[in-house]
């Protein structure tokens, strides 16, 4: 393992501590834990502007080929569709 060392908060440190205490694992181990699951959750979590691209691509007619000049326009379409 490679050693880091960070700054907290006093509201930080005691957080991790009783965090630790209620789990009764280090507090090292809690700093490994919660930056595995923000990890976890960041790469599972997808861009938003990705999708509604996406979704602007899947419902454009064949005919709208301009998504490049107009993907505003659309992008506004499917959002007031969506209300």
């Amino acid at each position: 393992m490679k050693r880091k060392q960070f700054h907290l908060s006093p509201l930080e440190e005691r957080l991790l501590q009783q965090m630790a205490e209620d789990t009764g694992r280090s507090e090292a181990e809690v700093v490994r834990e919660a930056i595995r699951q923000y990890g976890y959750k960041k790469k599972k979590s997808p861009n938003v502007l990705v999708q509604m691209a996406k979704k602007a691509a899947q419902e454009a007619s064949p005919a709208e080929h301009d998504l490049a000049e107009a993907h505003d326009k659309y992008l506004m379409e499917i959002i007031e569709n969506e209300k």
